[in-house]
């Protein structure tokens, strides 16, 4: 249906997956014209592009549901639209005459390996998380144009979250289909991931062992139960917070057991190892846990050689010109509503450009009495089937509940307000082909090959 330009507010949501799509649809529910624009062509973001292809069902239900949610007559939808390349930040907020800008843009950027230096090695021995995901979600598509990675085995892992764990068992599952393939298994991906890479081999009457796998290997620079698998309620008793994160340690005992990767804690690079142009090791020094602060010890640095590491130690927003920064998160005016500018055009942040984080499951809110059942469930450890997106619409919700409150005090829009918007909104639709048509976009930019 095409939006009618009555007067009402106007409010552009940058980004269009989860938390994006959540707040387009509650706003547009208010009667609100949501403008909602998306970096790519498709608009479901981190649920296809970081939440790694072995979560099939539960990718393919995500997709639905943001779907429906952006098929609202009251929505108009603006892909391949970029902020910072395609649109520019400071135009969308001053000129374009909008009630309220909401970025929902997500957290796509990894966070800077921590050796100096060593960004000079990227694709040379250093990746990073995003974008490793990112090729074993597409790189079976036949058209696939985006990054290429060989993995080899015995790599090298920095992190510690969930996300890590991705990582590594990305890892451990391609050497295994590689090392099956070899011998002339052809063995299922998902298989693999749903029962354990050992069962599987066995399976087909081969030993683990026998393919002779180096494991990668997962370094962290806090202890076992500092690691951010479930979340601890600060309100939590002691006793719960002790028994919480005791039970981190059993998650990755587990994930260990069935993904067969090794663990190190309290080490923290400190330097790496270049040969002949290329990044071939890390040196590692040791770390203490000293009143909730990482120190690290002088004169510990050790050596590890590896022909691959991944950097997997969080992921943060983008830089956009215009948008104040501090640190590595934007500067905001009230960071508990999410406001960035007040003044006639409001702009609020939402979702992991807002938390600052890039793992879907950064964003759930899970308490203490659920959080490692969560954690099994994203990480395939238990048989209990967790649907993604239930937090993020969650906090999606609450975080549009206050932004329509503001919205609502401001004057509507007139019409001729609104034609001007619209015509602009037009232009940029023409200039990436979308006619209008939800559903039939969805259709023709859809690879038939994409799992």
């Amino acid at each position: 249906m095409e939006a009618t330009n009555q007067a009402r507010h106007v409010v552009a949501v940058v980004g269009a997956a989860t938390a994006g799509s959540e707040i387009a649809r509650i706003l547009a529910r208010r009667g609100a014209l949501v403008i909602v624009f998306e970096q790519n062509l498709r608009p479901y973001g981190k649920i296809e592009d970081g939440l790694p292809r072995w979560h099939v069902k539960q990718r393919k239900d995500e997709y639905e549901e943001i779907n429906q949610r952006l098929e609202h007559p009251n929505i108009e939808f603006v892909p391949g639209s970029r902020l910072g390349r395609d649109v520019d930040f400071e135009d969308l907020r001053t000129r374009w005459g909008l009630n309220v800008l909401v970025l929902t843009h997500g957290a796509w950027r990894d966070r800077p390996f921590p050796v100096e230096g060593a960004d000079q090695f990227i694709d040379r021995g250093l990746i990073y998380q995003n974008p490793l995901i990112y090729w074993f979600n597409h790189y079976r598509e036949k058209d696939y144009k985006g990054p290429r990675y060989e993995l080899t085995p015995g790599a090298i892992v920095v992190g510690g979250g969930l996300a890590s764990i991705d990582v590594v068992k990305v890892l451990q599952i391609e050497m295994t289909l590689k090392a099956l393939a070899a011998r002339g298994v052809n063995e299922d991906m998902v298989r693999l991931e749903r029962e354990g890479v050992e069962p599987v081999v066995q399976s087909h009457g081969l030993k683990y062992a026998d393919l002779a796998i180096k494991p990668c290997k997962l370094f962290y620079r806090r202890r076992v139960i500092d690691m951010p698998l479930s979340d601890i309620s600060p309100d939590a008793p002691p006793k719960r917070q002790e028994a919480m994160r005791a039970a981190r340690g059993k998650i990755l005992e587990k994930a260990m057991r069935k993904f067969l990767f090794e663990f190190q804690e309290l080490r923290v690079p400190t330097g790496v190892v270049a040969e002949n142009g290329r990044m071939v090791g890390v040196i590692f020094s040791h770390t203490e846990v000293v009143d909730g602060q990482v120190r690290t010890i002088p004169d510990t640095g050790e050596e590890v050689r590896a022909e691959l590491t991944v950097s997997s130690i969080g992921s943060i927003p983008e830089p956009i010109r215009g948008i104040p920064q501090k640190g590595e998160v934007y500067q905001y005016r009230d960071v508990k509503s999410g406001l960035l500018f007040d003044g006639p055009t409001a702009v609020f942040a939402a979702g992991n450009v807002l938390t600052g984080k890039g793992n879907i499951k950064d964003s759930l809110e899970s308490g203490t009495e659920i959080g490692t059942m969560v954690a099994e469930s994203y990480l395939g450890l238990s048989d209990t089937k967790f649907l993604f997106g239930e937090g993020p619409r969650h906090s999606a919700g609450v975080e549009a509940g206050e932004i329509a409150a503001m919205m609502d005090k401001r004057p509507e829009l007139s019409p001729d307000q609104i034609d001007a918007i619209l015509a602009k909104v037009r232009e940029r639709q023409k200039a990436v082909g979308y006619s209008g048509n939800y559903r039939e976009w969805i259709a023709k930019v859809t690879p038939p090959d994409l799992q």
